[in-house]
Order: C-alpha cells, then structure tokens, then sequence
C-alpha cells in the first residue's frame, strides 16, 4: 500500500472502530484479538472495493451483471489482486459456521453497489434527478441508503463470534441506515461534485431542508427504538445509545448549518465548497456539538 492508501484505510479503521465500539457495548464484552484481525482486513476490503467501484464503475460495461460474485468482480476490476487477497484472508480466519452468513451478507453489500450503479445510474448528473417526473424519489433512495448502510454495518458484524438474534439484526439494519444517513450529509458537496445522487443530495437541490431534518430524526427514533427492542440489557443498551447519540450529535451539527445558509440566502449555495462544507476542527463547530451531546437520549 502507497501513503495514499494508508491514509484511506486509517479513515475506514477508525470508522469501524466506532461500529465496534457501538457492537461491545451492546454485548458487555470487548473485541477478542481474533476479532480484531478479521475487523483490520475487512475495513481494508471495505475501501478498497469502495475505491474499485467508483475507478471501475464509471467505465463498467452496463451489459455485465456482477450480481452474487465479487470475486470475478475482484479479477477484472483489481489487477493488483488486493481485494481478492484481503477477501481471502476473512474467508481462512473466518469458522465455517459464519462463513455463510458472512457471504450472504457480502453479497447485499456488494450487489447495492455495483447494481446502484449500473441499474439505478447513480453516476447520472445530480440534475437528472430533480427533473419533474423523474426515475428518482425519495422512495427509492431511502431504500439504496438503508440497504448499503444497513448491509454494511451487518457485514461487520458478522464477523463478530457471539450469536446474532433477529432483534439485533434488525436494530443494526436500522443504525447502519442511521450512518449512511449521517455520511451523506457531512458528503453534500463532494456528492454532489461527484454526480452522486443521495437521499441528501436530492433534498437539498430541491431547498427542502426542513424536510431532510424531519426525515434524519426519524430515522434517529427508528433507530432508537429499535436497540431498545433488543434482548440485551437496559444498562448495555443505554450505553450503545450514548455512542449512537454522538454520531447524531455532529450531524446535527451539520443539519443545523444547512438551514442557516438556507435562511441567510433563501436557498442553498450547493457549489460553493466554502460555504457547504462543515468543518468540525473548528472549535465554534466543536461547541454546537457539545451542546447537541448535553440533551438527553429520547
């Protein structure tokens, strides 16, 4: 790996890390060093495949399907094999037993991507999508964020060695619908420079920010409700609650500047990089967020 790429998979690691932190609290118990190991390798699966997707996605033949193979997916669009070898390495640490649950879910995670791109034209101008009448609605890209949030973070756990109850399972679909959520709003401009079109992006173009924080909150109480409804105890879940609250906590943050440029210019100024993008380094921006922390978790 260049710099370059270290430095990526530092940003994954220390974003999966959150979700690991989020997952022990949940169960009262830390990652085992074998655990580690397999969350090291996939964060670098994670942007490695991210980063093959977005070079290979754009010049894909839209006739291939990829659906359920990631690793012919991997031979084409990888010519260094490091995917591939990352991959491998989960599939040897990994017992039998939760190879198949892994996969299964690989195989969601993977087919939202490469699909999201070559069915639904995710690299489509974001323009495209705000045209009356149009093939995008705020349907349709719930669904994508809440499939690729959801599926990632259930990839994750999967590689956890306790087993995953169907009230878990559903509460983790729901906070890593939460996350994506969260990702595409601190990413609004850089979608956008992208041609990437997001349940963010797509409200914003239309000015209707009320609506993306009344939608975000909802998600936050979806989300809430559903660690709560798991099987796990008050204490443990209140805990993870409180990781969860931190992440909502900065986004809120960001949400709360969108509707200020909304009100200072009547609508947002979604090209001017300056003005978009929140940068939580600064301490005034610091301080929101401590207030955002101080409220109690609904």
């Amino acid at each position: 790996m260049d710099s370059k790429e270290k430095c990526r998979l530092r940003h994954y690691f220390y974003g999966t890390t959150y979700l690991a932190v989020l997952m022990c609290c949940l169960r009262n118990q830390p990652r085992s060093r074998h655990e580690k190991h397999l969350f090291t390798n996939l964060s670098a699966l994670a942007y490695s495949f991210d980063d093959l997707v977005d070079a290979f996605g754009r010049d894909d033949d839209p006739g291939v399907l990829w659906q359920n193979n990631p690793e012919a997916f991997g031979l084409v669009a990888d010519q260094r094999g490091l995917a591939t070898h990352l991959l491998h390495n989960i599939y040897v640490a990994l017992p039998g037993e939760r190879l198949g649950q892994f996969r299964a879910y690989m195989h969601l995670v993977f087919n939202v991507e490469t699909a999201g791109r070559q069915e639904f034209g995710i690299f489509l101008p974001a323009k495209a999508s705000t045209k009356e009448g149009g093939y995008w609605d705020i349907g349709i890209l719930k669904k994508i964020m809440a499939e690729k949030g959801g599926n990632s973070v259930l990839l994750f756990r999967s590689v956890l060695s306790h087993p995953l109850s169907e009230k878990e399972e559903k509460a983790l679909y729901q906070f890593g619908c939460l996350i994506q959520f969260c990702d595409d709003i601190f990413d609004l401009w850089h979608d956008r420079q992208a041609g990437t079109v997001t349940l963010t992006s797509f409200i914003s173009e239309r000015g209707e920010i009320e609506l993306l924080v009344k939608i975000f909150e909802e998600q936050v109480a979806a989300t809430n409700l559903a660690l709560r409804n798991t099987d796990y105890a008050c204490v443990q879940v209140e805990t993870a609650l409180h990781a969860v609250h931190y992440l909502v906590s900065i986004s809120r943050v960001c949400l709360r500047h969108y509707l200020d440029l909304k009100h200072k210019y009547g609508t947002l100024p979604l090209d001017d990089r300056t003005a978009i993008v929140v940068d939580m380094a600064l301490w005034a921006n610091r301080f929101r967020a401590v207030r955002y922390l101080l409220r109690p978790v609904q």
